[in-house]
């Protein structure tokens, strides 16, 4: 940052979260299921958490399987937290008082306790940034509602970044990352966080800003996009990643996974990208698809996301 400022800003990394351990698997499921602004049940808005409580008892069994495969939880809020630390490190230098923190949407720590933490501290200006590069209402807008809905009354300036899909900074990151470890002959492909499709239908930019990130990132190589992590009785966008992935290398392609609307690794990464596409494309699969490595903690990230944080604090200043 390019200005020193006498202020007391709190900036909010937003995540979907996920179940630290097997035993968190059940409520973690159950709080996903029973949110109509991501998966509407069928039968309504009364038959909405019933079925989610359902769902979550049949579902678990076989979700604590797969979490077993990549360490008993997910390292999702470990890796926001380390990147939470040293966004507050690299601001602090420019920022007399300085806080970051880490907020989650379906599991500890939750976004309202975040919120009820914060609100009664004097701070001249909140900022959330969610961990979502594309925006969607079924993410980054259900993460902003939630904190709409219980917003208090006091003197904070309240700033939310809608999306970096296009960032420049986010963008030339990707094209490291795609360009050290990508081999010669690799196809990209592409895979997003699957969405239904009726918010497609509904106007939800998610899937555009997908197809635009994926596009720039490419930067003129051959790729292709796809969805993957479909649960829930509704239709889902397409194509599927694990479908796609298995007509590529029919056709005698070797594949790079670049998990696009990913920033660090979890379950989507660790189980379904790399254990679960194995074993359903079986040995054809064998030294034909790798996976680029998530951001995590690296500080080329963090610097990502306090730039953007910097250009918030900026346009405030200004105002």
């Amino acid at each position: 940052m390019s200005i020193g400022l006498n202020k007391n800003i709190c900036v909010v990394l937003l995540a979907m979260g996920g179940p630290n351990s097997t035993d968190d698997i059940p409520k973690y499921l159950y709080n996903i299921f029973s949110d109509r602004a991501l998966i509407k049940q069928p039968g309504g808005p009364l038959f909405q958490k019933p079925l989610a409580r359902f769902i979550s008892m049949v579902r678990s069994s076989k979700v604590k399987a797969r979490y077993n495969l990549i360490g008993g939880g997910s390292p999702l809020l470990s890796w926001t937290k380390k990147q939470a630390e040293q966004i507050e490190e690299k601001l602090s230098q420019s920022v007399s008082g300085i806080k970051c923190v880490v907020a989650m949407r379906y599991f500890e720590p939750y976004i309202e306790d975040v919120m009820d933490k914060i609100s009664n501290e004097e701070y001249d200006q909140i900022i959330f940034l969610p961990m979502y590069p594309q925006y969607s209402k079924a993410t980054t807008g259900s993460c902003f509602d939630e904190i709409k809905k219980i917003q208090k009354k006091n003197n904070s300036v309240y700033s939310f970044i809608k999306d970096f899909h296009d960032d420049s900074n986010y963008i030339a990151l990707l094209r490291e990352y795609i360009a050290a470890n990508k081999k010669e002959d690799d196809v990209l492909l592409f895979s997003a966080h699957a969405l239904p499709q009726e918010f497609v239908d509904d106007g939800d930019p998610y899937v555009d800003q997908i197809k635009t990130t994926a596009k720039s990132a490419a930067n003129g190589l051959e790729y292709y996009v796809s969805f993957q992590s479909r649960t829930g009785p509704v239709n889902w966008v397409g194509p599927d990643t694990i479908e796609t992935a298995g007509k590529l290398l029919d056709n005698g392609k070797s594949i790079f996974v670049v998990p696009i609307s990913f920033v660090c690794d979890h379950i989507e990464t660790l189980y379904e990208i790399d254990v679960e596409l194995a074993e359903k494309l079986g040995e054809k699969t064998k030294g034909k698809i790798r996976r680029m490595p998530m951001f995590n903690d690296d500080p080329r990230f963090s610097e990502v996301l306090v730039n953007l944080i910097d250009g918030v604090i900026k346009q405030n200043v200004s105002a």
